[in-house]
């Protein structure tokens, strides 16, 4: 079994982009996606992902949804994925997150990212 990954973002066509270069990954799992805050939190804990891939749903900053992911799915590893990540600050979305990673076009810094942040926890 890979590392399971939930997507959260307000675009359909990107999380469908992002669950095409999971599936092309041995050690990645596509477990689910939700394009609303609402969505995501109805859909997080039965998915049991390993790291949740966020973009911000709303105003850069704001750390809400965030925090309800944490409580959502206690362990749980967030990437904020968004671009606006330049935008902010270290911390901005709120001091839980394990990484920050600029949306981009090539899968490699994504994939490095999420191998990044579960690497304690599977070795």
């Amino acid at each position: 079994m890979g590392i399971r990954v939930f997507h959260c973002d307000d675009s359909a066509a990107f999380t469908r982009l992002v669950g095409f270069w999971l599936a092309e990954h041995d050690d990645m799992e596509h477990v689910g996606e939700a394009h609303t805050a609402a969505d995501a939190l109805a859909a997080l804990p039965g998915a049991r992902p390993d790291v949740v891939l966020l973009d911000t749903l709303g105003r850069p900053g704001d750390d809400t949804l965030l925090l309800a992911i944490r409580d959502a799915v206690p362990g749980v590893k967030v990437i904020v994925y968004s671009g606006y990540v330049r935008l902010m600050q270290e911390g901005t979305v709120g001091e839980g997150a394990d990484g920050y990673l600029e949306k981009g076009d090539e899968e490699g810094p994504l994939l490095d990212a999420i191998r990044a942040v579960v690497k304690p926890r599977i070795s």
